[in-house]
Formats: C-alpha cells, structure tokens, sequence
C-alpha cells in the first residue's frame, strides 16, 4: 500500500493572563547598597542559556527513522523531543523539559483519538486541551494564569518516523509556532502505534500528540 503523501497536523494555542490583582502602595526603601549584582547576574543567565542552547545544537538526535511500534515509544518520545529541541536551539529558544503531567494529557488524548476514532483538538463530548490538561493537576489553581498548547499528527508507514512528524510541523506555520514560542517551557508528548480506522482504514502508523504549556504565578 503507497504512503499518504503527508503526515496530516493540526495545532491550537491558549492563552489566560493571570488574574489582575488590587494594586498595592509601595512602601519607599533605601537604594540598595549594591545596585551592580542585579546587573551582573543577567549576563551570567544569558551564558547558562547559550551554554545549553549550544550543548542541545551539539547533541545528534537518535532514533529519529524508527517506525513506531509499542515497545519502542520511550526511544520515539526522546527522538521528536531532540528534534523540537534541536528546532528551538536554531531559534536561541531555550529546551522545553518534560512534565509529567502534561505527558498524561497528551497520552490520554491520543489514547481517544483511536479509541473514539476521530482526529481534533476538542473531542466530540466537547472537551478541550485546556480540559484535559487542567483535569491532571498541571494548572494547580485558578489564581494561575497560563499559556497552552498542542500539536497533532498522524502518519502511515515511513511518514509515521519522529523525523516525518517532526518535518510536517516545521513545515506548518501554526504547528512551528507552537514549537518556537517563546513561553512555553514544559512539554508533555505521547505517541501511539495506531491510526483513527476512519482516516487510513488497515494501515500501519502512528498518531502523535505535543501539549505544550507554562504557568503565571
């Protein structure tokens, strides 16, 4: 059976300011004594952050042809990760780290995707990724505010690698978008070896999720 021609995407992005709260009176204080440290500590963040940026641009990704299968998503997980990481690196954005529970959402989602065989960000029971990641915990209270978003693929076949997955979304303006933005700093990804029946009846594939997100205290 020949290949889609592409790994199909799709992405959304949310954003909730934190809640504004009742200005206070600022009490006068001396100048500090050493007004210097606060200016010299920026140039020493600057250097950890290119420090790390270059260490992600020195790192080659592994794995990045591997066909999903069910014993191998650990090792597809840390591939499309290296690859988004490597894509921020190129754009002097810092890595996005793991959270567990954005990892939960993600899974559970592309979980539905197959179980309920369908392919979107809002399910047909209406819930959202919002929903679904607020639903693990991860946005801890309602004084928070946060930035969220997600990606989706899916790919059959040689289109189903990290390395095709990966491709569509920079390709895709939107879906790049949420990979360069700036504000997020966390991210959850899940992959399952399967595709929604509807969309590729009897084919071999796989069905990828990205939640991407960040908290405003």
């Amino acid at each position: 059976m020949r290949d889609t021609p592409k790994p199909h995407v799709s992405k959304t992005h949310t954003l909730k300011p934190r809640p504004a709260k009742t200005p206070r009176t600022k009490r006068t204080s001396k100048p500090a004594a050493e007004p210097e440290t606060a200016a010299e500590a920026q140039p020493a963040s600057s250097q950890r952050t290119a420090a790390t940026i270059a260490a992600v641009l020195a790192s080659p990704c592994a794995n990045t042809e591997l066909t999903p299968e069910a014993g191998d998503i650990p090792l597809i997980r840390a591939a499309i990760l290296c690859l988004i990481n490597r894509k921020r690196a190129e754009d002097d954005e810092s890595p996005l780290v793991t959270n567990p529970d954005l990892e939960r959402a993600a899974e559970g989602h592309c979980e539905e995707l197959i179980a309920d065989n369908y392919f979107a960000h809002v399910s047909p029971s209406g819930e959202t990724p919002v929903d679904r990641i607020r639903e693990t915990g991860y946005i801890p209270s309602p004084s928070y505010g946060y930035v969220i978003g997600e990606n989706l693929a899916w790919g059959t076949y040689q289109l189903s690698t990290p390395q095709a997955i990966a491709s569509a979304w920079f390709a895709s303006p939107g879906h790049l978008a949420n990979i360069l933005e700036a504000q997020y700093q966390e991210t959850g990804i899940a992959i399952t070896p399967a595709v929604p029946e509807s969309l590729a009846p009897g084919a071999t594939g796989a069905t990828y999720a990205q939640e991407f997100g960040d908290l405003i205290p």
